[in-house]
């Protein structure tokens, strides 16, 4: 009907007409980004660009100079500005927003213990069946380069050299805040946040996000993330919790960062 109509409109008012077709569809679309989904949307999209690609935050590069006077080597101030980034943007910031913009518990977005039984089940079960993809991911060049992520991009010799057993276990001890950082944004705050409203389609929104994250990472772990991303995200759904597949995230990152390691001959 709008197209018959717009027959007898010269090319000037077809122009205007379309404009303001575009107009409306760009306020609707903002309209949308005030309801409890687009907050959560728009809070999640901000938060990752913030914390940047591989977890290097955006701004890292202005505060080269003031980074520079913290009294640690050059790969552990990377790793701090990175976990202390993305605990802010992608944990405390979307707490907050559940708190006290939305009004809602944080147990209802996975914060809570949830089934504890089947949690851990489905957790040991995950463990299990991923180590051996981690063992072969291990092999990986591009990801012997990646990880640790204490000495990424360094050669083995620079990694034998550079080695402290105390500083590697403190970074391990650290990494925690990485991964509480993701499966908090993705598998929690998104996930939970859209299946409300979006049911099963929440767990694809928010595997995509979490596989566009992975774009720049070794093509092993990108390959994987696919797999990963639907496997704990039924997890965490059945469990109505995230703490168990952040042990499972956390733990066997853990394993893969010794099993580099030691088929580089660092220990």
């Amino acid at each position: 009907m709008e197209d018959t109509q717009r027959e007898g409109m010269s090319f000037k008012e077809n122009i205007i007409a379309e404009c303001r077709e575009v107009f409306v569809i760009v306020r609707e679309t903002y309209d949308h980004l005030k309801t409890r989904e687009g907050i959560i949307l728009m809070s999640t999209l901000l938060g990752v660009m913030i914390w940047g690609p591989k977890g290097t935050p955006i701004f890292s590069e202005f505060l080269t100079s003031w980074l520079k006077e913290i009294p640690a080597e050059e790969l552990w101030r990377d790793q701090i500005l990175s976990f202390i980034t993305g605990s802010v943007v992608l944990v405390v910031v979307p707490i907050c927003i559940i708190k006290f913009v939305l009004h809602e518990r944080l147990a209802d977005f996975g914060l809570g213990l949830g089934n504890f039984k089947l949690g851990s089940a489905l957790t040991l079960v995950l463990i299990l069946v991923s180590i051996p993809l981690f063992c072969f991911g291990s092999s990986s060049e591009s990801m012997r380069v990646e990880y640790p992520m204490l000495y990424r991009g360094l050669t083995d010799a620079a990694r034998i050299q550079r080695f402290n057993g105390g500083s590697f276990v403190l970074y391990e001890a650290t990494y925690a805040l990485f991964f509480l950082t993701i499966e908090f944004i993705f598998r929690g705050y998104l996930l939970f946040g859209l299946s409300r409203r979006f049911g099963r389609y929440a767990v694809l929104f928010q595997m995509l996000s979490y596989t566009a994250w992975h774009l720049v990472k070794p093509l092993p772990e990108l390959s994987g993330t696919l797999l990963w991303g639907f496997a704990t995200a039924a997890v965490t759904l059945r469990a109505r919790s995230i703490w168990y597949v952040f042990a499972a995230h956390y733990l066997l990152n853990i394993f893969l960062d010794c099993m580099i390691l030691h088929g580089q001959g660092v220990f």
